[in-house]
C-alpha cells in the first residue's frame, strides 16, 4: 500500500489490549488432550462489524471515540474457562453499551490449522477426528476484569449524506440473497458493464478495479447504506490466470482519479475477475462449472487479504466477476457478523 492507505489504515484499525486471553484446546478422537494453543483471531472485524451494526440501527452516533471490549461468554454447563463463544461490546460515551454475540465456531480455521500441524509432529493421525475447546484465562500479570479486550476506536465520521432507502429500493432489482444483518449495498449498471467490458479484454488473465461511491442514511429509518457509483480500471497491476496484485502505483492512480472527479466519492471496496474457464481444471468440464463452487462465490486467501488490507470497514464489499465456459456473472462479499461471506446486492435502475 502506498503511504497514504497504510497511514489511514494504521490511524483508524481497532488496536486490541489483553485482559482475558483466549486459547484453544485440542483433544485426539479418543478425548485425550493434545495441548492448549494460544488463539490466532483477527479481532478487528468483528469489533468494527459491531460498531457499525449499531450505527445502523441509530444506537450509535456516526462520530465520536469509543471503546470496545471482548468478553468470554462461558460456557453453560463446563463454566470458566470454556466458552460457548464470545461478545463484543462497545461503549461510546452519551450512549447506552451495546454488543453482538459470536459464536466459538469462528476459530474453526485456527483449529484445522492446528489439526494440520499436529498430524506433522505424530501426535495426531492423517484423517482422525479431533475436537476442540475454546478457553478464556485472564493474561499472565494482570487482574481479571470484565472487560476482556480493550480496544479504542479513533475513526472519523462515517460520510454518510441523507437519502430515502424507498426510491433506492424502487428503482432496483435484487442480485444473490441478502441477510437481515446485511448492510444494503446499490450498484449502478454501468459498473458491471464496465466489469463485464473489461473482463473480456483480459480473457484468460485477472484484472479488476477499485470500487467508488457513497454512503447514505434514511431520516426517518436512520439505516446506513451503500451506492457503488463507479469503478476505477486498476493500473499497474500484476496479473495472471490465478492471481492478480495491486502495486502502491495502483493504489496512488486511484486516488488520483477518485480526487480528479471531485464528486466526494468514497472507496468502497474492489471487484477482479476469476478466469474460471483459463483455470482448466481436469475435472470440471464447461458443463460441470454450472455447479462448481469455485465458479462462484469463491474468495481466495490472496482476495482476503487485499480486502483487509485495504478496505477493512463493516460497509466494504468485493465484487468478484466469474468467467466460466458458459457465462459471465458477477459474485459479492462482505462483512457479515466479523466473517468475509457471500452476500447479495441490489443493482439500480437505468433513471
Amino acid at each position: 500500500m502506498p503511504a497514504c492507505f497504510s497511514r489511514i489504515r494504521e490511524e483508524h484499525r481497532m488496536t486490541p489490549q489483553f485482559s482475558y486471553r483466549f486459547a484453544i484446546a485440542m483433544f485426539a478422537e479418543s478425548g485425550a488432550p493434545l495441548g492448549t494453543y494460544v488463539a490466532q483471531h483477527d479481532w478487528e472485524p468483528v469489533c468494527e462489524w459491531t460498531r457499525f451494526y449499531f450505527q445502523r440501527k441509530g444506537e450509535l452516533p456516526l462520530a465520536g471515540d469509543c471503546s470496545a471490549s471482548v468478553l468470554p461468554l462461558w460456557e453453560n454447563a463446563a463454566g470458566e474457562p470454556y466458552c460457548r463463544g464470545y461478545r463484543v461490546q462497545i461503549a461510546q460515551q452519551g450512549c447506552e453499551a451495546v454488543g453482538s454475540e459470536f459464536p466459538r465456531e469462528h476459530f474453526r480455521a485456527f483449529a484445522k490449522s492446528l489439526a494440520s500441524r499436529l498430524v506433522e509432529e505424530k501426535k495426531l493421525r492423517e484423517g482422525e477426528y479431533f475436537s476442540y475447546a475454546l478457553v478464556a484465562h485472564p493474561a499472565p500479570g494482570e487482574p481479571a476484569q470484565t472487560t476482556g479486550l480493550q480496544v479504542v476506536n479513533a475513526s472519523p465520521r462515517i460520510p454518510a449524506r441523507p437519502a430515502s432507502f424507498e426510491r433506492f429500493i424502487s428503482r432496483s432489482a435484487q442480485e444473490g440473497a441478502t441477510e437481515w444483518s446485511d448492510v444494503p449495498v446499490f450498484v449502478a449498471p454501468r459498473v458491471l458493464e464496465e466489469a463485464e467490458a473489461q473482463t473480456r479484454a483480459f480473457e484468460g488473465t485477472e484484472t479488476g478495479g477499485i470500487l467508488i461511491g457513497s454512503l447514505w442514511q434514511d431520516a426517518q429509518m436512520g439505516e446506513i447504506f451503500v451506492e457503488i457509483t463507479a469503478q476505477i480500471p486498476a493500473e499497474h497491476t500484476q496479473g495472471s490466470n490465478i492471481k492478480l496484485t495491486f502495486t502502491p502505483q495502483t493504489w496512488a492512480a486511484a486516488g488520483a482519479a477518485l480526487r480528479l472527479r471531485g464528486r466526494n466519492e468514497v472507496f468502497l471496496g474492489y471487484w477482479h475477475s476469476h478466469p474460471v474457464r483459463a483455470w482448466k481444471c481436469k475435472q470440471c468440464t464447461p458443463e460441470a462449472q454450472k455447479t462448481c463452487p469455485f465458479a462462484r462465490d469463491f474468495f481466495s486467501a490472496d482476495d482476503e487479504a487485499v480486502m483487509r488490507a485495504a478496505f477493512p470497514k463493516a460497509y466494504s464489499v468485493a465484487l468478484v466477476a466469474n468467467d466460466t465456459a458458459f457465462d459471465l456473472t458477477f459474485s459479492m462479499f462482505g462483512n457479515r457478523e466479523g466473517v468475509t461471506t457471500p452476500r447479495g446486492f441490489f443493482v439500480l435502475k437505468e433513471s
